[in-house]
């Protein structure tokens, strides 16, 4: 995974982590900062409540560091996507978009969801093209 050119870790703190785990992603992290390589991470958490995951403060300060040197930081505030205000909201919207069916409602979404991410993408490589 370290050669990919981009890995997105997703939900980082869902779940508790083993210390072998955290070596692991550490050691990950690290292999692709030397690399240069992209990696999409989203969590709940905020930065400082990484130590209480990771369990070792000189390894969240250097993964910190590794992470923060060449990143951009994108935080969204609001209710959860999963909640029924905007689960209704997405419903009306796609279906005054012509999707009535609830299938064709949540592939809407999803076509949606990963439109964004191919722009975030997509301004991610023009920085890094343009930051060499």
């Amino acid at each position: 995974m370290c050669r990919l050119p981009l890995i997105v870790i997703d939900e980082l703190g869902y779940l508790n982590l083993k210390p072998e785990q955290v070596n692991a992603f550490f050691r990950l992290m690290d292999q692709r900062y030397s690399l240069r390589l992209s990696t999409i991470v989203t969590t709940n958490l905020d930065l400082p409540d990484w130590y209480e995951l990771f369990q070792k403060k000189s390894l969240v300060d250097a993964l910190l560091d590794r992470l923060q040197h060449r990143c951009t930081i994108l935080r969204l505030s609001g209710s959860s996507l999963r909640s029924e205000p905007a689960l209704s909201q997405a419903t009306q919207t796609t279906a005054s978009a012509g999707c009535p069916h609830p299938r064709r409602r949540r592939a809407a979404l999803n076509d949606r969801r990963q439109t964004s991410v191919r722009v975030a993408l997509e301004r991610h490589r023009t920085a890094a093209v343009g930051s060499k």
